[in-house]
């Protein structure tokens, strides 16, 4: 059996552990999976571009597109897509999804910082999104966004300290 002294029950009881509730933690799961899958597709669509670029124009490519029965018009349109914007942007992109990742984090930990990085690496996203790639994506991006920030917001004020 453990043994405590007083000091140690007394603090225990004193500055219980604080509890995540299920709201923040569904939240912060949901955000955890959306900045990783997103860093991850950025990141591939920074280091593949100049194969995206090549596939975009060779017909070679298109044949075989056409032999498994897929639309080649939706092919070379999600091609498009890609290169709309620069190899840059990805860069950014998977860059500032890991500040998003880390300010989840922090909120995970109850650390009101988090809300901050959070906030801040998404309002960032939806700006580069908007004026380097399709505004079009960012507009549709911009309602959820804010939600996330208002539920995160709210449950800040509520649960979460300054401590480290």
């Amino acid at each position: 059996m453990e043994e405590f002294t007083d000091n140690q029950q007394f603090n225990d009881f004193e500055n219980p552990e604080p509890k995540r509730p299920f709201g923040l933690s569904f939240l912060c799961v949901l955000s955890f999976i959306n900045a990783v899958l997103e860093c991850l597709g950025n990141l591939v669509k920074f280091f593949a571009y100049d194969m995206f670029k090549t596939m975009s124009t060779d017909e070679d490519y298109f044949d075989v597109i056409e032999k498994l029965g897929m639309d080649e018009d939706d092919v070379a349109m999600g091609f498009d897509l890609i290169l709309s914007a620069s190899r840059t942007y990805y860069l950014l992109m998977a860059l500032l999804f890991v500040g998003s990742f880390i300010g989840v984090y922090k909120m995970w930990h109850l650390q009101k910082r988090g809300f901050h990085f959070y906030a801040i690496a998404q309002i960032l996203i939806l700006i580069a999104t908007a004026s380097m790639a399709n505004a079009l994506f960012a507009t549709s991006d911009a309602v959820l966004t804010a939600l996330f920030i208002l539920a995160y917001f709210l449950l800040a004020k509520k649960y979460m300290t300054d401590a480290e």
